[in-house]
């Protein structure tokens, strides 16, 4: 066993099937038939739709209102437009980061400023802020990565110093609180993406959809005119001045409504949310304890008053090259893969150094656009972000097990044991 499988030995981890919890499928099938007997696909008054907001509200958001969108990019185009991103504006993202969260600015004519990560958390870092913050600055997205939370407080103290808006960009990390309070309802608005199926997709997953979820009505209002054209409520929802003089159809600038076969299936996931969390954070904490030995491998912290949660695309955890001779991430990566455990990658470059923000690009053919370089667009370069380019190329996953069979994390674990033990075989 001490021949490493990628070398030709025998690997240690032989689990043909690693994750035995299912959706409730009867009922989401149930659900669906309801929907397609009624031919209510587009009925945003109809009562599974309702229901769904409702209960989002009252099981993870915690705000005053939500409303159901059809993705996680179009709930952060409409919070990036409720809050008053325009022409000319900046907002401030860490580098480390999913491309969606703050490339609808671009759209609204505004450009992401990228800022460091804190090296142990891997989210925003608050102490960054001050040296991105420009005349131009009016938002801070705080993206809740892969379950992790952001250290909120800084953060907001920092935006309400500023007079910034605060985005949070929920999508991963569904269930998570900071303070006690959930993610989504501290700063001004809170999106949250639905993509994909259970299990493996986003923490309430839809097939496609997403929510959106403020306690400020302007906010809430300025989103409903933008792209909820024909809402059931939109008349008596619009109550501000001059939203109150438009008609059904808002603004109609773009579509945002899901249909309501993805809220179905959002039903299910929804109700199954709690269980699924607390058993993935029950068996993260049992394999780091069988890998509290591993030096290779260092797990990211958790701030004070944050309770991680949701855990889309695997837990991020900080490889430590210099523990195992230098040995290079991908390789001790494809070691582990190889003994029948599933490592993940780090998912993201930095963008700062990523296309098209490190060169700009322009969106039309004359040239104009938010991150055009003959618009004034100034590209980072590597060495702007020297914490986050230090740490990024040695982020590694493990997977997130809600029920997984007898043994695997044992043998999970006893596989990137033997990695380390065995490193010298690699270099």
């Amino acid at each position: 066993m001490s021949k490493l499988a990628l070398l030709g030995g025998e690997p240690v981890c032989k689990f043909e099937k690693t994750e035995l919890w299912e959706p409730d499928r009867a009922r989401e099938l149930a659900l669906c038939k309801r929907i397609i007997d009624e031919r209510a696909f587009s009925d945003t008054g109809h009562e599974i739709a309702v229901q769904f907001e409702q209960n989002f509200k009252e099981q993870v958001a915690g705000t005053e209102y939500v409303l159901a969108h059809n993705n996680g990019t179009s709930t952060l185009l409409g919070a990036f437009f409720a809050v008053g991103v325009g022409p000319g504006d900046e907002v401030i993202t860490p580098t480390y980061n999913w491309i969606c969260s703050f490339a609808p600015v671009t759209i609204l004519g505004a450009r992401p400023i990228f800022a460091e990560i804190d090296p142990d958390t891997l989210c925003l870092d608050p102490a960054d802020l001050p040296n991105r913050l420009t005349d131009k600055t009016k938002a801070i997205i705080a993206p809740h990565l892969f379950g992790a939370v952001c250290d909120m407080d800084p953060i907001m103290e920092f935006a309400h110093e500023h007079g910034l808006a605060v985005v949070e960009d929920c999508s991963h990390s569904h269930g998570a609180t900071y303070d006690g309070k959930p993610i989504g309802s501290i700063g001004d608005v809170g999106c949250f993406s639905m993509q994909g199926g259970s299990p493996g997709g986003k923490p309430v997953a839809a097939g496609e959809g997403g929510v959106v979820a403020t306690d400020n009505r302007h906010y809430y209002e300025r989103i409903i005119a933008m792209g909820h054209l024909n809402r059931y409520n939109l008349k008596d929802e619009l109550t501000e001045e001059p939203l109150n003089r438009l008609t059904s159809p808002g603004w109609a600038m773009v579509k945002f409504r899901p249909t309501n076969l993805s809220l179905c299936i959002a039903t299910v996931a929804l109700d199954a949310l709690p269980y699924r969390n607390r058993r993935i954070q029950e068996n993260y904490d049992k394999l780091l304890d069988l890998l509290k030995d591993v030096t290779a491998l260092k797990p990211i912290k958790e701030y004070p008053k944050a309770q991680n949660g949701g855990y889309y695309g695997h837990m991020r955890i900080i490889y430590q090259p210099d523990e195992v001779g230098g040995l290079a991430p991908e390789k001790f990566q494809e070691a582990v893969n190889a003994e029948g455990a599933s490592l993940a990658g780090r998912s993201y470059e930095g963008w700062h150094i990523t296309p098209p923000y490190d060169t700009g690009m322009a969106y039309y053919d004359d040239g104009r656009g938010a991150i055009s370089p003959s618009q004034g667009y100034k590209a980072p370069k590597y060495g702007d972000l020297p914490v986050s380019e230090a740490v990024i190329p040695n982020i590694l996953a493990l997977p997130t097990m809600i029920d997984p069979p007898d043994g695997y994390i044992e043998a999970f674990a006893e596989a990137i044991k033997k990695v380390q033990e065995n490193y010298e075989d690699l270099l």
